[in-house]
């Protein structure tokens, strides 16, 4: 490394498997792109995180990144673009109530040469990435954060990875949530059409890039006063919680049960139908477009004799697991 820069040098970067990614960056605001954010991510690996750290011991860490990491997508214009813009963006963090806020550029330099970036995190920065006892933090696989294509799919990757313990992440206030994004000062999310933009943009786009390359799958409504949509509710469902079931062969029993059903008499399939939805909490207008689609009556009925069965798994209630199973074909 070039004389002119002191502070701690870290070797070649050599990815571990999980990312401790502090609290306070995923609750904090920052306008990283793409490119920059997978340099973040980058950062947070290599560093050794700790629960009992000495901040006067703190002082600048260099990175080396080889650009193979970021994959065949970014040729040297768009590298030299991300390090002339990661140098200059802020990490800013408030809370109104307590007249408190912060504003952080973490990375004051960045050069790319002979394959490799090389980032300073200033000593400044440094607490708020790897004091996790003080910030507490969230985990996640690196490789997952690096394969997502958008930036607000990164954004909830992280936000709903810190909840999902809980399997809901509620009352987030609409303009917190927009600051959150980063779109907070964007016009098109302002006025009548923010929800809409909203919803078009950022929350279905991420809602189905996160359901097919992460462990998170989540599912949102948002809340009203009088006439304006004042919060979001978001529920989180991992994976491991849903214990996918795509054919009802897992117990003998269920298949019993289907055979039956598609032997009996259409007035007989009526009759069943009806009393199973009636086990379920839906209103009449969602039992009516489970009945009027052909494709989703029958998920209905498969995912329906596998729950009575209890040859699938019921970790929260069987109107969530049912829900969330006909959402993936468009029921609503």
């Amino acid at each position: 490394m070039d004389n002119e820069l002191q502070g701690a040098e870290l070797g070649i970067f050599k990815a571990k498997e999980k990312n401790y990614h502090s609290n306070w960056l995923v609750d904090s605001r920052h306008e990283f792109s793409l490119l920059e954010k997978k340099m973040i991510y980058c950062i947070i690996n290599q560093l050794d995180v700790t629960m009992n750290i000495q901040q006067d011991l703190f002082g600048d860490i260099y990175f080396k990144i080889p650009v193979t990491v970021f994959g065949d997508d970014y040729n040297f214009s768009t590298l030299r673009t991300a390090i002339n813009k990661i140098v200059t963006r802020s990490i800013t963090a408030s809370n109104e109530g307590k007249k408190y806020a912060l504003a952080i550029s973490p990375i004051p330099w960045a050069e790319l040469k002979n394959g490799t970036i090389q980032l300073k995190l200033q000593k400044e920065a440094v607490p708020y990435f790897i004091d996790l006892k003080k910030r507490g933090y969230t985990t996640y696989e690196l490789d997952i954060a690096m394969s997502l294509s958008s930036v607000y799919s990164q954004r909830l990757f992280e936000l709903l990875s810190r909840w999902k313990d809980t399997g809901k992440w509620y009352d987030v206030e609409i303009e917190k949530f927009k600051f959150l994004m980063g779109v907070d000062k964007d016009k098109a999310y302002n006025g009548t059409v923010a929800n809409g933009n909203l919803k078009s943009r950022i929350l279905e786009p991420a809602r189905l890039e996160l359901a097919e390359k992460t462990d998170i799958e989540f599912t949102y409504t948002f809340e009203k006063e009088g006439r304006k949509f004042v919060a979001i509710n978001f529920d989180i469902y991992t994976k491991k919680l849903i214990k996918h079931i795509e054919t009802a062969d897992a117990k003998a029993d269920a298949v019993s049960v289907l055979e039956q059903v598609a032997e009996a008499s259409q007035g007989q399939q009526m009759m069943f139908l009806h009393t199973a939805l009636s086990e379920y909490q839906f209103d009449e207008k969602q039992k009516r477009k489970i009945l009027d689609n052909q494709k989703i009556t029958l998920k209905f009925v498969e995912i329906h004799t596998l729950i009575m069965t209890k040859a699938i798994e019921v970790q929260t209630t069987p109107t969530r697991l049912m829900a969330w199973h006909l959402r993936q074909l468009g029921w609503s």
